[in-house]
């Protein structure tokens, strides 16, 4: 309100268009309300009624002076405030323009990563495709040359399998006989086992027997080294005591001890080297019995070894499914090794009891 007071009296003084106001004074509101009081003192009464019509004439002239300022404020207000809010939208959208442009130019970067990424990306798809290309064609490759491997194994097989019906027949017959001759071994086997026990026992009855001889022997070699002596020291005694006896009594005596010694010693030698030649030659009966056995029990153990190989290899060809082979396979083994382990045994008992064959065999 002081402002457009301030505004009308600005207008006031410097209106020259007012027809009220043609002359070249200018009023104030106070010098103006000054001279209404001053005509008021005037004693005319018209002259006073003419200045107060034309006072108020001039105060609606200015009245409506004012209101047509006034108006002429509001429209120019109006129009300040609508350049205000016009300066005010524009503002906001030059404002919302440049948060625009600053949004398209970060689009524009966006997008220009974005295309940077899908670029990477193609170029990683394309290399990850062309990896599993390679994979895929690698995996192919082995996949047929491992058809190619099975189907040229299957044929093989195949052929192998016709070829074992056509020998099943054989080897079955081939089995039998080694069965049967498994069996003529095993027989073989335990008549050389009573016969080597049975020389065993002949062995150790001449040992026992030579023993005892030898025993004998040198005792009657004692007895006879005692008498020796005893007539030695009779002939010592002889020649010192007196002679109550004849010489040639004494003399005769003397060669019959002589003659009976050495008749002695002779028997003794005789016996002695028979018994020896005889020790002698059941030590080489022994010892090529001995090597006879060996011999004979390495040649069927290695027959039967064979035998019980071949067994195997036709007791596979006997049946098709794998579980029945399987069996097969494991019993023959067993077999097989319960053969070695007891030609083993019998190997160790020679080796103990007389291991000189074994370099005789040598």
């Amino acid at each position: 309100i002081h402002d457009y007071t301030d505004y009308g009296e600005e207008d006031i003084e410097s209106d020259t268009s007012d027809p009220c106001h043609n002359n070249a004074r200018k009023l104030t509101s106070t010098a103006y309300a000054a001279q209404l009081h001053s005509k008021s003192r005037s004693p005319a009464p018209d002259e006073v009624f003419d200045d107060i019509d034309g006072n108020f004439q001039h105060l609606n002239d200015r009245v409506q002076f004012l209101e047509k300022q006034l108006t002429n404020l509001s429209e120019e207000k109006s129009n300040t405030d609508g350049a205000h809010y016009k300066l005010k939208d524009e503002n906001s959208v030059l404002m919302e323009r440049a948060a625009f442009r600053k949004l398209n130019t970060r689009i524009h970067m966006l997008e220009e990563q974005v295309k940077d990424v899908e670029v990477k990306s193609d170029e990683r798809v394309s290399d990850e495709q062309k990896k599993y290309k390679d994979i895929l064609s690698r995996q192919e490759r082995e996949k047929s040359e491992q058809m190619e491997y099975f189907t040229q194994r299957l044929q093989n097989l195949e052929k192998e399998n016709e070829l074992l019906k056509m020998e099943n027949p054989r080897l079955r017959g081939e089995i039998d006989r080694l069965k049967i001759e498994k069996l003529e071994l095993e027989d073989k086997i335990t008549e050389l086992q009573v016969e080597y026990s049975s020389v065993m026992n002949e062995n150790s009855d001449l040992k026992l027997k030579f023993d005892r001889e030898r025993e004998t022997t040198g005792q009657l070699l004692d007895e006879l080294g005692k008498e020796l002596g005893e007539l030695r020291q009779y002939k010592i005694e002889a020649e010192v005591r007196p002679r109550r006896d004849s010489q040639i009594q004494v003399q005769g005596r003397y060669q019959t001890l002589q003659t009976e010694i050495h008749r002695l010693k002779e028997a003794l030698t005789v016996e002695w080297n028979s018994l020896s030649q005889e020790n002698r030659g059941l030590l080489e009966l022994n010892e090529d019995l001995n090597a006879q056995l060996l011999s004979r029990c390495i040649s069927e153990g290695r027959n039967l070894t064979e035998g019980s190989q071949e067994q195997s290899l036709a007791s596979e060809l006997e049946h098709l499914t794998k579980t029945e082979l399987m069996g097969k396979v494991q019993e023959q083994e067993r077999e097989l090794l319960r053969l070695k382990q007891y030609i083993d045994k019998i190997l160790l008992a020679i080796l103990e009891k007389n291991p000189s064959i074994l370099e005789i065999v040598r």
